[in-house]
């Protein structure tokens, strides 16, 4: 699987901020390590088994990282990008914000730095031919009580704050001749990353 990564934390660079909700009200993050169930309401999981497997997965309580946000999309060839691959016809991607359940990893920037350098490493040894990957440090605004959660801890005033920090965009992208075959490979790419994301322990 080809594989790069990237920082993006300038002032004019995105920041993952959770909790959040979309300007129409519609769509707000779901933490789903306190409600698993909610990922019904995560309208990409519905139309993706794979993003239901990656979000399941990586919110359960022995993984390393929780998620925030998602989205998928699917494009044709001339809408494709320098870094998209060659002699295809097809792409389809998506996007998953991965954030450290250790509060000391998740403000530290050298472990999240190594941390997404470890896995773009494991992503480079996988054989998949038509999948890309890539994965971008970005910094993160996190409600203190949503942070809290990931150790569990019984300081309820603790949670009235935010604290910064930092956040890694998964990106993953499949390739084919049709809109089926490149779906198929990026259901694939992502099937395959589940695993080696959630189980990193700290360095």
């Amino acid at each position: 699987m080809e594989t790069d990564w990237s920082v993006a934390c300038g002032s004019d660079d995105p920041l993952v901020v959770v909790p959040w909700r979309s300007a129409d009200g519609l769509l707000r993050y779901i933490d789903l390590r306190l409600t698993p169930d909610g990922i019904a309401q995560i309208p990409e999981a519905v139309q993706h088994d794979c993003i239901a497997a990656a979000l399941e997965r990586w919110n359960q309580p022995d993984s390393v990282i929780f998620t925030a946000k998602c989205d998928v999309w699917a494009y044709p060839a001339d809408l494709f990008d320098a870094e998209d691959l060659e002699d295809f016809a097809f792409a389809q991607g998506n996007y998953i914000d991965l954030l450290a359940r250790d509060p000391d990893i998740f403000s530290d920037f050298k472990a999240c730095e190594q941390q997404l350098r470890k896995w773009s490493e494991t992503a480079r040894s996988i054989e998949l031919p038509q999948c890309r990957c890539e994965w971008t440090l970005r910094r993160a605004h996190i409600l203190q009580s949503v942070m809290d959660r990931s150790f569990d801890s019984q300081d309820t005033a603790s949670g009235e704050g935010y604290q910064d920090g930092f956040a890694t965009t998964l990106y993953v992208w499949g390739y084919g001749s049709t809109s089926e075959e490149a779906s198929k490979s990026w259901a694939s790419a992502l099937r395959t990353l589940i695993d080696p994301v959630c189980l990193f322990k700290r360095f």
